[in-house]
């Protein structure tokens, strides 16, 4: 026992370690998934990010520092490398008073479309274009185009400026030459920087598809780095330009996109969240999962501690008890052996010969017979009955003269005991279907242990009634009752109350019982609630129940 109880405790120490163990590792495993699926939805937004932003820093590269005239190879230059031409939706070339729209070949004259004013307003109000070129709410990015001499000198146009007014002709304070000008007037860059003063910053205009960019570019770089597992919007301010669920509302993160010039620069914003549940949410939920498996291993390492303790215990307690049946069956069976020994010796050396005294001996020679004889079929029944499982002989019975058999079989002890036995069978009680010995020895068990252990009131009762459809058989006594402690182990096999020392038997009486009822579909029950003696009551089915 000892050595159990040290086995215990050093597996609920190790379980205690292990279950430790399980959830700092469940805790530590589960950081690192947030920590991985966290660094990977980065990962995607930046790359997201980073392929619009690489489209449009390409486009406004190929037209940095362009002049007019330079615009239709810029443009076709720019087509070579771009991923779709789609993205930009117009090109113009214009200061605020003046704009031409590239149509493909040319630059052709035009009015200032309407989307454009915000460009053009800022060119009114500024003599040089702005340090951010992107405009967000267009979208459109505006460069400032290269300063560079006109098509020709204005001279060669036959136009001679009054003297003094516009810097192209000598001053008369100068005497018609002033020191800073040659001969053709100032040169070709002075005089590009002269006129944009005069005439307002002149700018290229990339006006950018919003369709393409909301209907084909976004979606596109949605499904190759996000899948359906993260929802996507695009917001300028506070509008939602592209977003991949109508019900988005608000994102995890937040990254700046389509950004063109300095890293504070005006843009729009990429917002990411994950598709239903948050990061956090799906780890929590994770790792709540992993600690109710890891706990139903570890409980069904326990529970499985258990069962074997259990087991155990039950093996040692039955391999006790059938040890004391074997004691028992041998005192039981050397008993009745030496008093036949002893009466057939006596008898046959002829130290009897009273015709009286023989007649006692043969009678005690009967009695003890039948105590072996009972003792005997106890054994084989319950052997029988657990090696090949019940199957009883179906016959009609009545039950009465069931009784009766029961009481024959039992009346060599009863006047052992000098026990009266009291019959009563109700009138209508109906027949009952099954194998007649096996029924016989049923009650005819319940009878001896009435008699054996309720004797000293000197009376036992057979009682047998209708009771909704089946037959009660019940056997009383008024003996001095059951134990308390002794009436959940009654029908256990070898079981002997804690008052039985004195009284012969196995224990296997009421097991046997058991058996024999249920085998024929029916019940066994004591009366818990008597004050005095004991009541045990079989329920057969009765005939017409079968029916």
């Amino acid at each position: 026992m000892r050595h159990l109880v040290a086995i215990a405790v050093v597996l609920v120490a190790a379980l205690a370690v292990v279950a430790t163990l399980q959830y700092r590792w469940i805790g530590a495993i589960s950081a690192a998934e947030e920590q991985r699926a966290r660094a990977l939805r980065d990962i995607a937004a930046n790359h997201f990010a980073g392929d619009v932003d690489r489209d449009v820093a390409q486009l406004a590269a190929s037209f940095q520092g362009a002049q007019p005239e330079e615009v239709p190879g810029r443009y076709r230059d720019w087509l070579a490398l771009a991923r779709d031409k789609r993205l930009v939706e117009a090109v113009y070339v214009g200061d605020p008073d003046h704009i031409r729209r590239f149509d493909g070949q040319k630059l052709v004259e035009t009015t200032w479309p309407k989307e454009l004013e915000p460009i053009r307003k800022t060119l009114k109000e500024s003599a040089r274009p702005r340090r951010e070129p992107l405009f967000t709410q267009i979208p459109a990015i505006a460069l400032p185009l290269r300063p560079g001499p006109p098509p020709r000198r204005m001279e060669d146009e036959g136009f001679r400026p009054p003297p003094g007014r516009d810097g192209f002709g000598p001053p008369p304070e100068f005497g018609g030459r002033p020191p800073f000008m040659l001969d053709g007037g100032p040169p070709p860059l002075v005089r590009a920087m002269i006129r944009e003063q005069r005439e307002g910053p002149r700018v290229v205009i990339l006006q950018l598809s919003r369709d393409y960019l909301t209907h084909s570019l976004f979606p596109a770089l949605t499904r190759t780095y996000f899948g359906s597992e993260y929802d996507v919007a695009i917001a300028n301010g506070s509008e939602l330009v592209y977003r991949s669920d109508p019900h988005f509302t608000r994102g995890d993160i937040k990254l700046s996109v389509l950004r063109v010039g300095p890293p504070d620069s005006p843009s729009w914003q990429l917002l990411v969240r994950r598709h239903g549940a948050a990061i956090e949410d799906v780890i929590a939920a994770s790792r709540r999962r992993n600690l109710a498996i890891g706990s139903a291993v570890l409980a069904l390492l326990a529970g499985s501690f258990i069962l074997l303790a259990v087991l155990a215990r039950r093996a040692e307690r039955q391999r006790l008890q059938q040890l004391e049946f074997v004691a028992g069956i041998t005192h039981e069976v050397n008993t009745p052996l030496a008093a036949l020994t002893s009466a057939g010796q006596n008898l046959a050396d002829g130290v009897v010969n009273e015709p009286a005294r023989v007649a006692s001996y043969g009678a005690m020679i009967v009695k003890e017979s039948h105590r072996l004889t009972d003792l005997v079929g106890q054994v084989l029944d319950f052997a029988g009955l657990q090696a090949r499982g019940p199957s009883p002989k179906r016959e009609r019975i009545d039950v009465a003269s069931l009784i009766d058999e029961a009481i024959a079989q039992s009346r060599w002890i009863a006047e052992e005991r000098k026990v009266a036995v009291e019959k009563t069978v109700a009138d209508d009680l109906p027949s009952i279907d099954g194998d007649p010995s096996s029924l016989t020895r049923a009650v005819q068990n319940l009878i001896a242990n009435a008699i054996r252990h309720g004797g000293d009131g000197g009376w036992v009762g057979i009682r047998a009634e209708r009771d909704r459809g089946n037959v009660a058989i019940t056997v009383e006594d008024h003996g001095g009752g059951i134990a308390a402690r002794d009436l959940p182990h009654l029908f256990e096999p070898f079981y002997r109350g804690r008052n039985s020392d004195l009284v012969r038997g196995t224990g296997l009486g009421l097991a046997i019982v058991q058996q024999i009822v249920h085998a024929h579909g029916g019940a066994v029950a004591v009366d818990r609630h008597r004050a005095r003696g004991a009541a045990f009551t079989l329920r057969l089915p009765a005939e017409a129940a079968h029916a």
